[in-house]
């Protein structure tokens, strides 16, 4: 009677329906892996070259490690977008598409060829798709975390903490008399013109000789006017009164007669010319803070692994571009 009520129970629905139940709740409670992503000692190489070539200098530890930071940033946001399925968005599309028929991977139709393209997994190897996938991916961040416009109060403080960024220096318009040569006579000329200084600066101006960058020059400050006189001449005329002639004074060109048309003094630009400048500065920063916030958490649900190698300057080796190379 016992195998009797033992093989009932076996055939029963209910049994049956509990089974089931418990293997869809094993199944269920399995947690999937989570995705990796992996930088290799070749792509951590292969960073450092591309920053070399971009820099003219090999990154330290320091940069090295924000290189690969920012390559897991970029991976992340890659994948949060494939997982968004932004790969199915007409421009990538006409991209993957664009692809096929330059490689030449069919001879069907549009949708031929992005089959194709697929196939070959271009839709996460071409570099205009990820960077465009990425993009949209910060773009979408930004979106679904809005930032205020910083109020007159945070433009103020931010105008104190970065003043010296808004320092315009000093500009100077002159007018100047030249005397090619380091020879006395030109020197003599010089002196001659200067004690027999015509009213007209016209008139002065022609009495010299041509001077390729112009005789009279408008507002410039020192570095632009060191490039049309030679620095030691700049630095010198900068501290000059207006209203007069100065000279004779020796450039690497010859000699120089100089009159003082206006200047004006160094002076930091008040903030309302800057306010916008500032604003647009405040909500890129907030932006960035949210962005990386945001790559923080989704970091969480992906394993990174990074290679272990050494990221000292002094065991770095990078190839050498210094020497022309002729084909």
């Amino acid at each position: 009677m016992i195998r009797r009520m033992g093989k009932r129970l076996l055939l029963s629905p209910l049994l049956h329906c509990l089974w089931l139940g418990m293997a869809l709740l094993w199944v269920t409670a399995e947690p999937e892996p989570a995705p990796v992503i992996s930088i290799s000692e070749q792509q951590i190489k292969d960073l450092q070259v591309q920053w070399q070539l971009q820099t003219g200098r090999a990154p330290d530890a320091h940069r090295t490690a924000m290189l690969i930071d920012a390559s897991i940033e970029s991976e992340v946001l890659f994948q949060e977008a494939m997982n968004r399925r932004f790969d199915q968005l007409p421009v990538v599309k006409n991209r993957l598409q664009q692809l096929g028929g330059f490689l030449k991977l069919t001879e069907g139709d549009a949708d031929a060829r992005e089959r194709e393209a697929l196939k070959l997994g271009l839709d996460k190897t071409d570099p205009l798709i990820r960077r465009y996938l990425v993009s949209s991916m910060k773009e979408v961040i930004a979106a679904e975390s809005p930032v205020e416009a910083p109020d007159q109060k945070a433009l103020e403080a931010y105008y104190q903490d970065h003043k010296e960024e808004y320092r315009q220096p000093g500009v100077i318009k002159i007018s100047h008399v030249y005397f090619g040569g380091f020879e006395q006579d030109a020197l003599n000329r010089a002196n001659a013109l200067l004690a027999a200084m015509p009213s007209s600066q016209s008139e002065a101006i022609r009495s010299g000789d041509p001077f390729f960058n112009g005789h009279e020059l408008p507002f410039l400050n020192e570095q632009q006017l060191s490039k049309k006189l030679g620095s030691e001449l700049a630095q010198n005329i900068m501290k000059m009164e207006t209203g007069q002639w100065h000279g004779p004074i020796v450039s690497s060109y010859g000699y120089h007669l100089i009159w003082i048309n206006d200047k004006k003094e160094d002076h930091y630009r008040p903030l309302r010319e800057v306010a916008d400048n500032i604003r647009s500065v405040l909500i890129r920063d907030k932006r960035q803070e949210l962005l990386t916030k945001e790559v923080t958490e989704l970091k969480k649900h992906y394993v990174i692994e990074v290679a272990d190698i050494s990221l000292e300057a002094e065991t770095m080796t990078f190839p050498d571009f210094s020497r022309e190379r002729t084909l």
